[in-house]
C-alpha cells in the first residue's frame, strides 16, 4: 500500500452542508472582529474630538470677560457659572441662584422674560441688576440660549452676561444731566431751544407756550415758522439751513408774534454741541426779547437825526449870524479907519471919540470871532493851515491886536522874546489866536495899572514855552480845574464887566491841542495868574516853505481900478472912501447881475466882492466872470461876513484869489492891492 495514493471517498451531503455552515460562521466571525476593530477606533475619535470640542471651549471662556453660566432647561437650577469676579463663581449645582443674584424687587420681571423665552423655545435676553462680588449693586445684560435634544425639548440654558454698570451709571449720569439742563432751561427767562444735527427743533422751554399762545407740538420741527413774522421767515429759514448745513453758529435778528398779536423783536442765537471727533449732535438756542431795545435805538437814531439837524440849522444860523454880525461892523471899521486917515485935523475930542469906537469895535469883533469859532472846534470843523513860523511873528501879531486894551486899562505889559529865532510847524492865524485870548484874559482880570508879562522860551530842545503871566485877582482853586471848560467863568459883580462870554480858554486849550501842544494854569486866589503853553519844536534842517503873506501896510505903487461889490449901502461907501483916498479909481454896485454888467463894462483890475447878494450871489457872479476871456487875470477878492472854512474853500472853488472875513483889516486889502499893483506895474 506504499506509495500507493489513497482514494477519499466523495463526501455525502450531509457533510457538505456542515462544511458550508462552518465557513460561513468563520466569515461572520472574521467580520464581527473587524467591525469591533472600526467601532473602537471610531470610539477613540469621538473621545478625542470630545476632548478637544471641551478644552477649546475652556479657552474660548477663560479668553472671554463675560459671565458664563448653564442653566436647567425650566431654570430651576444653575449648573455652572464662571462670575469672572464680577458675581460669585457657582461650581456646583443650586437651585437658589435667583434669591442669591437677583434683588426681590426684580425677581418676578426677570422670571417673566425668562418663562417666556422657555415657552416659545427663544433666546432669552435681559439689561437687570445684579448683587456683585462686592456686595454692591451693579447692571448685566444676560443672554442664552436653548439647546434642543433630539425629541426639539429643551435640555439645557448656555448662556454669557455682561457687565454694564459703568454704562448704565454713564446714562444715568447723563439722564441726571439732562434733567439737570432741561430744568435749568424750564427754568430761565430767556426762551431757550434745542434741535437736531439736521436743524429740526425738538425742544421749547415753557417760555415760548407762555409767549406765543401755541402748545409744544405745534411749535416742534417746522412749526415755529408759524409765529414768525411773514416778513421775517423767507430770511430766518435761510439763515438756519445755513447754519445747520455749514455747522457755523447761527444768529439773527426777527419778530415773533405774541398771544396778543403783536409781533416784537428777537435776537436768536444757536450754538453746535459736537462730540469728540467734532460730528454735531445737539443745537443750542436761545431768543431774547430786544423790542425795546429797538425801539429805543430807534429813538436814538431819530433823535440823533434830530440832533444832525439842529446841528446843520444851527451852522446855517451861525453862519447867518456871521453874515449879519461882520456885515454892519464892516462899514464901522472903515468909518474908523477913515478918521484914522484924518488924525492931522482932529481935535482932542475927535480923537478920543475914535479911540473909543477903534477899541470898543475890537472888542466886539473879538467876541463875534470867539462865538462862532467855538461852534467850529466843538464839531471838529477847524483845518489847520500849518507852515513854517516864526514864534516872534505870531507874539508881535498878538500884542500889536491886544495893545489897545492894555493901554485903555493903563496896564504895563513886558514882552521877552529869545534872541534866536523859534520855529513851528503851525497855522500862524490859529497859534496868534490863542496868545491874543491869553493876553485878552489877563488885561480882564488885572487891574489897571497892573503888570503883565508874555515870556517865549525854549529850555528843552524840541520844546517851545510861551508864558503870560499878571498880578490880577488870581482864579479860585475851585474854578482852576475847570479854567479850560466851555462856558466857564469866575463870579461876576457889579463892579466888573469884563467877564466875556466864557469860551476864550476854551478856544485855547483846543486850538493848543491841535497843534500838539499842552496849556495850564496855575494861580494864587488875589495874587494873579499863569497860563503856560507848550509846543514842539520844528527841526531846523527842515525846508523852508513858503511863508505867509505879511501885513505890511506900505503905499500902493501905482492906481488901480476897483470894482466894490455889496448890498449894504454903508459897506459900499466906507469902501469905496477908503480907497479913493489911496488914490484907487472906484466903481460900485448893489447885487449880483449888475456887479457882473459892471465889471464887463469897467473891466477892474480888482474886484471886492461880497458873498450874499440878491439875484446873483458872489460865488455865481465870481464864476461868470471866470468865464470871460479877460477876466482870467483878475484878482477877485471876497470880502463877506461868512467865515467858516467850508466857505472859505467855496470861495477857492468859485474861483475867489482872497478870502477876506468882515470887517477886514485894512493893512490887509492894502497888501492884496500893493501885489496887484506891482503885477500890473
Amino acid at each position: 500500500m506504499n506509495g500507493t495514493p489513497t482514494t477519499r471517498p466523495p463526501a455525502s451531503p450531509a457533510d457538505l452542508a456542515v462544511e458550508q455552515q462552518l465557513r460561513e460562521m468563520n466569515e461572520a466571525l472574521l467580520l464581527s472582529s473587524i467591525r469591533q476593530h472600526e467601532l473602537t477606533e471610531q470610539a477613540q475619535k469621538a473621545e478625542t474630538a470630545a476632548v478637544e470640542s471641551e478644552a477649546r471651549f475652556r479657552a474660548l471662556v477663560t479668553a472671554s470677560s463675560d459671565v458664563v453660566y448653564r442653566m436647567s432647561p425650566d431654570w430651576s437650577e444653575m449648573y455652572q457659572l464662571d462670575g469672572r469676579n464680577f458675581i460669585v463663581d457657582t461650581e456646583k449645582p443650586s437651585a437658589t441662584w435667583l434669591q442669591e443674584y437677583i434683588l426681590p424687587e426684580d425677581q418676578a420681571h426677570v422670571m417673566a422674560v425668562i418663562n417666556e423665552a422657555i415657552r416659545t423655545k427663544t433666546i432669552f435676553e435681559l439689561e437687570h441688576r445684579v448683587r456683585r462680588v462686592d456686595g454692591t449693586l451693579g447692571w448685566t445684560f444676560s443672554r442664552a440660549v436653548p439647546l434642543l435634544n433630539s425629541k426639539g425639548e429643551i435640555a439645557e440654558w448656555f448662556g454669557v452676561a455682561s457687565d454694564v454698570t459703568e454704562r448704565k451709571r454713564a446714562e444715568e449720569a447723563l439722564r441726571q444731566a439732562e434733567r439737570s439742563l432741561r430744568f435749568i432751561m424750564d427754568s430761565m427767562p430767556q426762551k431757550i431751544f434745542t434741535a437736531r444735527p439736521n436743524g429740526d427743533i425738538d425742544y421749547f422751554n415753557p417760555q415760548w407756550t407762555e409767549f406765543t399762545g401755541m402748545s409744544f407740538e405745534q411749535m416742534t420741527d417746522s412749526g415755529w415758522t408759524r409765529f414768525v413774522h411773514p416778513d421775517d421767515v423767507d430770511e430766518k429759514t435761510q439763515h438756519w439751513r445755513h447754519a445747520f448745513d455749514t455747522g457755523e453758529p447761527f444768529q439773527s435778528e426777527h419778530r415773533f408774534r405774541r398771544a396778543d398779536g403783536e409781533y416784537r423783536w428777537h435776537f436768536s442765537r444757536a450754538l453746535p454741541m459736537r462730540d469728540e471727533t467734532g460730528r454735531i449732535t445737539l443745537w443750542v438756542g436761545s431768543s431774547t426779547d430786544v423790542h425795546d431795545i429797538k425801539q429805543a435805538e430807534a429813538a436814538l437814531q431819530t433823535q440823533a437825526a434830530e440832533l444832525a439837524d439842529l446841528d446843520r440849522r444851527k451852522d446855517e444860523f451861525l453862519a447867518m449870524l456871521s453874515h449879519e454880525l461882520r456885515s454892519p461892523l464892516a462899514p464901522i471899521a472903515n468909518a474908523v479907519q477913515l478918521l484914522g486917515l484924518q488924525r492931522a485935523s482932529e481935535n482932542q475930542i475927535q480923537q478920543q471919540a475914535r479911540g473909543i469906537i477903534e477899541r470898543q469895535l475890537g472888542q466886539l469883533q473879538h467876541l463875534v470871532d470867539d462865538l462862532l469859532e467855538v461852534s467850529r472846534l466843538t464839531t471838529g470843523k477847524v483845518q489847520l493851515r500849518r507852515e513854517r513860523v516864526v514864534v516872534s511873528s505870531i507874539v508881535e501879531g498878538a500884542v500889536e491886536t491886544v495893545r489897545p486894551l492894555i493901554e485903555q486899562r493903563r496896564q504895563e505889559l513886558t514882552v521877552s522874546l529869545p534872541t534866536e529865532p523859534i520855529w513851528l510847524h503851525a497855522d500862524a492865524a490859529r497859534l496868534e489866536q490863542v496868545v491874543v485870548n491869553l493876553l485878552t484874559n489877563a488885561a480882564k482880570y488885572t487891574a489897571e495899572g497892573g503888570h503883565i508879562w508874555l515870556t517865549v522860551e525854549m529850555p528843552l530842545i524840541g520844546e517851545c514855552i510861551i508864558r503870560v503871566r499878571d498880578t490880577g485877582v488870581g482864579i479860585s482853586p475851585a474854578l482852576l480845574p475847570r479854567i479850560f471848560d466851555l462856558f466857564t467863568q469866575a463870579e461876576r459883580s457889579l463892579d466888573r464887566s469884563q467877564g466875556g462870554l466864557g469860551i476864550g480858554l476854551a478856544l485855547v486849550q483846543r486850538l493848543t491841542e491841535l497843534h500838539d501842544g499842552t496849556v495850564e494854569a496855575s494861580s494864587v486866589l488875589g495874587r494873579g495868574s499863569e497860563f503856560v503853553v507848550r509846543l514842539p519844536v520844528l527841526a531846523t534842517d527842515t525846508p523852508l516853505s513858503s511863508s505867509p503873506e505879511t501885513e505890511t501896510g506900505q503905499p500902493v505903487t501905482r492906481p488901480l481900478r476897483v470894482l466894490v461889490v455889496d448890498d449894504n449901502a454903508d459897506t459900499v461907501l466906507s469902501f469905496s472912501m477908503l480907497l479913493k483916498t489911496s488914490g484907487h479909481d472906484v466903481r460900485t454896485a448893489h447885487d449880483g447881475p449888475t456887479a457882473v454888467q459892471v465889471a464887463l463894462d469897467y473891466r477892474p483890475d480888482v474886484v471886492l466882492l461880497d458873498i450874499g447878494l440878491p439875484g446873483l450871489n458872489g460865488y455865481q457872479v465870481a464864476k461868470r466872470l471866470r468865464q470871460q476871456p479877460d477876466f482870467k487875470n483878475v484878482v477877485l477878492v471876497a470880502l463877506t461876513g461868512y467865515g467858516q472854512d467850508s466857505d472859505r474853500q467855496t470861495a477857492l472853488q468859485a474861483g475867489f484869489n482872497h478870502h477876506l472875513v468882515k470887517p477886514a483889516r485894512l493893512a490887509q486889502l492894502q497888501q492884496i492891492l500893493a501885489t496887484v499893483s506891482e503885477r500890473v506895474t
